[in-house]
């Protein structure tokens, strides 16, 4: 099987405002990959939802739109969602595990973000929103890593993108940015929409976006962790 995977981050840097940092995406079979585009595109036109599609840009006018457009998601049999949480990040120890580079801790979040999307002999085209002029040597070290998980029995490639040429990444940053708002303790919950999104998610997923999902969990998946060490 070929697949493609979208992922996208919420507060990932080292010095922003927030302690906490989401890495996830979605997966989807390579051949869905334009029909799930394409539906995506047409919710937009339905509900008048024209423009890129964004956590940080919600419309309190938009709520069908965003309803549904989550329904089409978790009734889809195609799309599988992962996310990484990192809570209190302020305690990650750079100069100890990270050879005193923030970004070094930041791909190994993205490493186990992936992990559960990956199986033997299958091929992956991972595809991620442009961070830095640094990205490609990262990434080509985060390559070498999966191969090396798997033997070398997978196929795994990175394509570098913006987030507006991808309509499922555009989704990925809407639930990324969902866990991200559920799971901050240092704001007040007051957006009306944006706590309409969190509460169809967890609706229409039976699940809790602050705290982690069973392992075994496929369609959405969290994994919540406070570092110690790393």
């Amino acid at each position: 099987m070929k697949y493609k995977i979208f992922c996208d981050e919420s507060n990932h840097l080292h010095n922003d405002k927030s302690d906490l940092m989401v890495i996830g995406g979605i997966g989807c079979p390579s051949e869905s990959v334009e029909f799930v585009n394409r539906t995506i595109k047409h919710l937009k036109h339905k509900h008048n939802a024209m423009g890129e599609l964004k956590w940080t840009k919600l419309n309190n006018n938009k709520k069908a739109f965003y309803k549904e457009l989550l329904e089409f998601f978790f009734s889809s049999v195609d799309l599988r969602f992962n996310a990484q949480v990192v809570l209190n990040k302020s305690r990650l120890n750079h100069n100890q595990y990270n050879e005193g580079e923030a970004d070094i801790f930041y791909y190994k979040m993205y490493y186990f973000a992936l992990l559960p999307f990956f199986k033997v002999d299958d091929t992956y085209n991972i595809f991620m929103d442009y961070k830095d002029t640094k990205g490609g040597q990262r990434v080509a070290e985060l390559k070498k890593i999966i191969y090396n998980t798997f033997y070398g029995n997978i196929d795994v490639d990175f394509t570098i993108i913006h987030s507006h040429e991808s309509q499922i990444m555009q989704l990925a940053d809407v639930m990324i940015g969902a866990i991200g708002y559920k799971n901050r303790q240092d704001i007040k919950h007051e957006s009306e929409i944006k706590n309409f999104i969190i509460a169809t998610i967890e609706e229409l997923g039976g699940i809790s976006l602050d705290v982690s999902t069973p392992l075994w969990e496929e369609k959405f998946r969290i994994y919540r962790f406070t570092p110690r060490s790393f």
